[in-house]
């Protein structure tokens, strides 16, 4: 197959999302963090399977932390980096059909969160983007 064929190829296939991410990572049994296109788009999801999700905390995530009750995470909504908000998803809450407004806290203010982290002893951010922040 001559070159110019296979990078077309692989060009359409790109171009066709079929099978790149701008990011993705697994989090906690299934929830992943991720954006399709760009890195402004991060957002933490719930992962259905056969390549279908379900949206738990918006765009733009720069920040999360995360253990076995908790994924915590900081966001700039829509990628407003004047606007910083928190929020916490309680993990025990959550099923595959569940409403995100029974498991997903937020968006709380700083002193909300800092209060909430002591009192449920959430985890710390260990995730972050520098570029989104």
């Amino acid at each position: 197959m001559p070159f110019y064929v296979l990078l077309a190829f692989v060009t359409l296939l790109g171009g066709c999302g079929l099978w790149y991410a701008a990011y993705d990572k697994h989090l906690v049994g299934p929830y992943r963090l991720g954006a399709i296109d760009v890195l402004e788009q991060m957002s933490v999801y719930y992962d259905l399977g056969n390549g279908s999700e379900a949206g738990r905390i918006d765009e733009t995530v720069f920040s999360v932390g995360w253990n076995e009750h908790f994924i915590v995470a900081k966001q700039h909504p829509k990628n407003d980096r004047k606007v910083t908000n928190f929020f916490v998803l309680s993990i025990e809450k959550d099923s595959i059909n569940a409403d995100p407004s029974a498991s997903v806290s937020g968006p709380l203010t700083e002193v909300e969160f800092k209060r909430r982290k002591s009192e449920l002893k959430l985890p710390d951010f260990t995730t972050t983007f520098w570029t989104l922040e």
